[in-house]
């Protein structure tokens, strides 16, 4: 029979009952599309005993469309493993075993799914959740033939439409109407297990919106008395995001929907060491594991997440109130969702605590007649709630096993009703949702600060004024208000700058290149590097300009990024971003910090140390630079310099391509300098001719390239003297490539912010290089020098001062060069200003 009563005395005893469970399998599936359903099959076995078989069944609303065979697998045995809790934890066997390899990181999910989502189902049996079954892996499962395809994530990409989950609660109903609102694609998605969903049903006509529903049919035998099993919850959450996934993969859609939100990653109580919580498969925990698992294992192109995320349960309610179409029609008491128990309308069973809490979260902004027409009654009359009013608050032995929000949220909203004055906390904040994709990001918010008002903050604000126009948008900036920072926490939301370092944001955020990625609709180059993303980003656009292609160039160069989104079609064909068009992206340590996208070719440079500062570590920043191509799906290039093992390591799944060493002319005819622009070439080479353009207009394209201002910029001759710009270079090995580059260097200009750079290898190169004369700027410039001796240094904080010893001590014939090896923060504002103050004074001097 079943263990019915969820505080049994004592663990079952097996033996005692002559009927041990010793193995819990999956034994296999059956894709049968022309029949439109999916069998699966699993098997308990006992020890005295003859196995148990179960077979359950997905019916499919319709013959799917074809799935590229690899995918249509690992999707298939995912739901097949998921299904399989319902069963396994009849008798929880210490053993599972599987008709395919997993590999180990596989393995540690399915083991977490298992043991996390049947926490209160342990504490109700008295199990010890550690001591379920761990699924089992094989070491190197997958790294050869045809099983390391099965072990790789699939491309397959989707239409931009989703499924929202639907079950006739209020979360599902804010998350469609924000989806409506914002102009999303979606259709509601709906899990019929044994009976008609009525309530959701009704929703779904409400909402006014298509929808595709799944039958799950489970195994007759489940409902069946057995001898010594158990009974209990299961993470019903999970077994719908899977076949969310599934539904998305056979009938093509990118996002699987739900209406979760931050309350629900609050446990209800610790036991063995593990929190038990009743909503874990509703959680962020979950939903990143799942995420993650997608992305690695399944494809990266259908997403599974919850639209509410950043939202407590009070806040999502508050929005909830502004649809009163939807008070008659829907419900969110559990009692509604039995298996065996339909009905007809939705109802509240104004008993349990699931009743108790909406009803309390709806009291904060309903008046009480409308209050009591949805529930029949006030519950607040009702002294047999009382205790379940108090467990609710806090003030009982442990939170209810339903899925309710937390203590707070809870008193906040009594408090409201029965005091008259609310003192909201933290509950109506918001949190930072990372699983949230970027285009959904916005959805919810009412207020949206921009961080950082320059020339992309502005862009920023534009595009919020056109896209989201109900938004209220407020500005902070240093320039005008040193307390700009804290401006944050009157927020929901912050759209910072790339020059604010992310530790300094204090609320939800997202970035502008962000949401350019994730509203482009066209192909993408992006470049970075230590150094030289300027001049490849420009070269590669300058080639398939010559090359007869549609490109434009943005980022840290050229336009911001999310100006181009607003063009109107009148706009000049040249410069208008629509699909066909190439958008070459220069993209900063700062950008890449937190992007979550990948362009389609991705370009890096070169790589040393540079903004340790910004990036707290050398680690991190490197680290930052690799995120360009953390994102990439398998038909995308990574191109980069073979010169540095370190862009070899990188993990991606991009083709690698290193740079070309075949060029369309001999070296003696690039016009730029220096063996680091031939490589700077080279990168925008490979580039153009992965882009089809030719070689003889790439040729061209080289030939006629202009060198960017101060990047050995030659200002011109005067008393003889050969004047060079570098002040783009703040750091020792761009100021080593510029030595090496001219050659007949005599005097250069060194110095400037200090940011903990080593100058060892460029004083050898100063040496080496035979400059004579030395001008040093603070703060770097103190200790540029461990010995002084061979050199005339003047010590100064002038330009002036530094372009007059230059005139003096110059040879004649030979160079000066301004390249000084650290950031221009120090003196000036960029290194714009220092290198136009040098080129102004060299000229008005002479």
């Amino acid at each position: 029979m079943f263990v019915n009563t969820p505080w049994a005395d004592s663990v079952i005893d097996w033996k005692a009952m002559n009927l041990e469970p010793t193995c819990f399998t999956f034994r296999s599936y059956s894709f049968e599309p022309q029949k439109k359903r999916v069998r699966f099959l699993y098997e308990i076995e006992f020890k005295g005993k003859k196995p148990l078989k179960f077979t359950e069944t997905i019916l499919l609303p319709s013959v799917p469309k074809a799935v590229p065979k690899e995918l249509l697998y690992k999707v298939l045995e995912s739901v097949h493993l998921m299904l399989g809790i319902s069963y396994y934890k009849l008798y929880c066997p210490k053993k599972v075993t599987l008709p395919y390899a997993l590999t180990e990181e596989q393995a540690i999910f399915w083991t977490t799914v298992y043991k996390k989502g049947l926490g209160e189902f342990a504490y109700r049996n008295k199990l010890d959740p550690r001591k379920f079954a761990k699924f089992p892996f094989k070491r190197g499962a997958g790294q050869t033939g045809a099983a390391r395809l099965r072990r790789v994530a699939v491309d397959f990409e989707r239409k931009d439409r989703g499924l929202l989950g639907i079950g006739g609660g209020k979360d599902s109903i804010v998350a469609g109407e924000l989806m409506k609102k914002a102009g999303k694609v979606f259709d509601a998605f709906l899990v019929e297990t044994e009976r008609p969903s009525f309530v959701a049903v009704n929703v779904i006509k409400t909402m006014k919106v298509g929808s595709l529903t799944l039958e799950r049919r489970l195994d007759p035998k489940i409902f069946e008395e057995h001898e010594g099993a158990y009974n209990g919850h299961i993470p019903i959450s999970g077994v719908f995001a899977f076949l969310g996934l599934l539904a998305a993969v056979l009938y093509d859609y990118r996002y699987v929907i739900v209406g979760n939100e931050h309350s629900s990653n609050f446990g209800n109580v610790r036991y063995k060491g593990v929190e038990i919580n009743h909503q874990w498969s509703k959680s962020a925990e979950f939903e990143g594991l799942l995420q993650n698992y997608t992305r690695k294992f399944l494809t990266p192109d259908v997403t599974y997440f919850s639209l509410l995320r950043p939202f407590y349960e009070i806040r999502i309610t508050e929005m909830f109130t502004h649809y009163p179409q939807y008070f008659g029609v829907f419900t969110s008491c559990n009692r509604n969702f039995k298996i065996h128990e339909t009905r007809l309308r939705p109802g509240w069973c104004c008993e349990c605590a699931k009743c108790v809490f909406v009803f309390t979260m709806l009291s904060a902004f309903l008046d009480k007649k409308t209050l009591v027409k949805i529930f029949g009654k006030d519950l607040y009359a009702d002294a047999a709630l009382k205790p379940m009013f108090k467990d609710l608050m806090g003030e009982g032995k442990m939170k209810p096993f339903d899925c309710v929000g937390t203590f707070e949220e809870m008193r906040v909203a009594y408090q409201n009703v029965h005091v008259h004055k609310i003192d909201l906390g933290n509950v109506f904040k918001t949190v930072q949702a990372p699983t949230v994709p970027v285009p959904f990001r916005l959805l919810g918010m009412n207020t949206v600060l921009i961080l950082g008002y320059g020339k992309e903050g502005k862009a920023t604000h534009e595009f919020l004024k056109a896209r989201y126009p109900e938004l209220k948008v407020g500005i902070a900036d240093q320039s005008t208000d040193v307390n700009y920072l804290k401006k944050q926490e009157e927020f929901d939301f912050v759209i910072k700058t790339p020059g604010i370092p992310k530790n300094k944001v204090t609320r939800p955020y997202i970035t502008a290149t962000n949401l350019f990625f994730a509203e482009r609709k066209n192909f993408t180059v992006g470049v970075t590097g230590s150094k030289g993303k300027s001049t490849t980003a420009s070269l590669i656009y300058h080639l398939l300009r010559a090359g007869g292609k549609k490109a434009r160039l943005m980022g840290n160069i050229g336009k911001p990024m999310l100006s181009s989104l607003l063009e109107k079609e009148e706009a000049d064909r040249e410069t208008r971003l629509r699909r066909g068009d190439i958008s070459v992206l220069e993209l900063s340590s700062y950008q890449l910090d937190d992007i979550e996208y990948s362009p389609d070719i991705a370009v890096v440079t070169n790589l040393f140390p540079e903004h340790m500062t910004y990036h707290d570590g050398l680690e991190n920043y490197y680290h930052a630079k690799s995120r360009i191509v953390s994102f990439a799906k398998s038909g995308d290039f990574f191109v980069y310099n073979p010169h540095l093992a370190q862009l070899k390591q990188w993990q991606t799944r991009a083709k690698k391509i290193p740079f070309t060493t075949k060029l369309p002319l001999r070296d003696s005819e690039i016009p730029l300098l220096g063996e680091h622009n031939r490589d700077n070439v080279r990168a925008a080479v490979t580039v153009a001719r992965l882009l089809g353009v030719s070689d003889t207009a790439i040729k061209k394209g080289i030939l006629t390239f202009k060198a960017l201002p101060h990047r050995l910029e030659e200002v011109g001759t005067f008393k003889k003297i050969h004047f060079y710009d570098d002040a783009i270079s703040t750091t020792p090995e761009s100021t080593i490539m510029a030595l090496k580059a001219l050659k007949k260097v005599d005097t250069i200009f060194l110095g400037g912010e200090d940011r903990g750079y080593k100058f060892d290898e460029l004083e050898k190169m100063l040496r080496k290089m035979k400059v004579r004369n030395i001008v040093l700027f603070p703060e770097t410039g103190a200790r540029m020098l461990k010995s002084r001796a061979g050199f005339t240094v003047l010590e100064t904080r002038s330009m002036e001062s530094a372009v007059r010893f230059a005139y003096k001590n110059t040879a004649p014939g030979k160079i000066c060069l301004l390249s000084c090896a650290s950031p221009s923060y120090s003196l000036w504002t960029n290194f714009e200003e220092k290198g136009e103050q040098f080129q102004k004074l060299v000229r008005s001097l002479t």
